[in-house]
């Protein structure tokens, strides 16, 4: 199942921001695979106080928008451009949110694991 991640300045997080970044990055991911995926997306927040969060050396710089999408690494491959449709979608969809002027900043993290070492219900993938 695609999880993704998201980090971002605490003070961002408001009620209202985490609904619309839910909509737009479960979005992003159902674009690229369909309607199958949807109910598959997990999406956590970690908001970052800025006195936490530290940028060059220097604290209390607050966070870029970070996403990092997890999953087997079998869902990368089984779309021939997903990483691409991937990284541009989920980056649109932060945008949206929170504004195309941190576009430039918002990092976009994609880690496939293999079927090996993924499991559901106890159960790893390989054996599946």
């Amino acid at each position: 199942m695609p999880h993704c991640t998201v980090t971002l300045a605490e003070e961002l997080l408001d009620g209202t921001t985490e609904e619309r970044l839910v909509a737009g990055l479960t979005d992003a991911v159902v674009a690229v695979y369909g309607d199958w995926a949807r109910p598959l997306v997990v999406i956590e927040f970690h908001g970052v106080p800025a006195a936490r969060f530290a940028v060059g050396g220097r604290l209390g710089t607050a966070p870029a928008p970070a996403v990092q999408l997890s999953s087997r690494a079998g869902l990368f491959t089984q779309v021939p451009d997903a990483a691409e449709r991937l990284a541009a979608g989920l980056t649109d969809a932060v945008v949206a949110v929170l504004g195309e002027e941190l576009r430039k900043d918002v990092g976009v993290t994609l880690v496939g694991t293999s079927d090996d070492r993924s499991a559901v219900g106890g159960v790893l993938f390989a054996h599946a």
